[in-house]
């Protein structure tokens, strides 16, 4: 997402297309939740797929066939993990209240939702979650609220589509908090 006209491929960013980070996509709207066209997505050109997400990116690979054959390295990690609301937050500049949209709005959401998470297992006398993705698509990939329209255009081009299941728009979907706590064990 978010490249020119002119490009020749899609090209994936850093450090979202890392297997070692959680990277998240932003969504907008409610009733439907749709993919932000400037969530950013796609496989890593440095990574190949982690061994975590490699049946829900073969998955999305089948559904997509031929479509942005070349553009693309299907072999790569792909990206996001997950995804958050990321339009239309307000934040204070100069005193002065604004809306601005971002995955950086939709970053530090996610990561409180995970925060809140870890809370609640610490209370419990639990461990924390720390590295996310193995469980994310594991355990709590049905914690997760599936985004399926949207997509992230670039290269003169639709870009990725959101759909069923994980996609390079909004990973594996949205948080809904009290479908983590029970995957964590809470």
């Amino acid at each position: 997402g978010g490249h020119g006209s002119s490009c020749t491929d899609f090209l994936p960013v850093f450090p979202a297309a890392c297997p070692y980070v959680t990277s998240v996509g932003a969504t907008q709207g409610i009733s439907p939740e749709t993919a932000a066209d400037f969530s950013s997505g796609g496989f890593s050109n440095i990574f190949p797929a982690p061994s975590y997400q490699t049946s829900q990116v073969k998955s999305f690979l089948n559904g997509l066939g031929s479509t942005y054959k070349g553009l693309y390295n299907a072999s790569g990690r792909g990206f996001p993990d997950v995804a958050a609301q990321g339009v239309n937050f307000q934040v204070v500049i100069s005193g002065e209240t604004e809306g601005v949209d971002g995955t950086s709005c939709a970053s530090p959401t996610f990561a409180s939702v995970i925060a809140l998470v870890n809370d609640q297992l610490l209370a419990a006398g639990k461990p924390v979650l720390g590295f996310l993705n193995p469980w994310l698509y594991g355990t709590a990939a049905s914690a997760l609220n599936d985004v399926t329209s949207g997509d992230n255009p670039g290269c003169n081009t639709n870009g990725f589509t959101a759909g069923t299941g994980w996609d390079p728009v909004t990973g594996l979907g949205t948080p809904d908090y009290a479908k983590l706590l029970s995957a964590a064990g809470l």
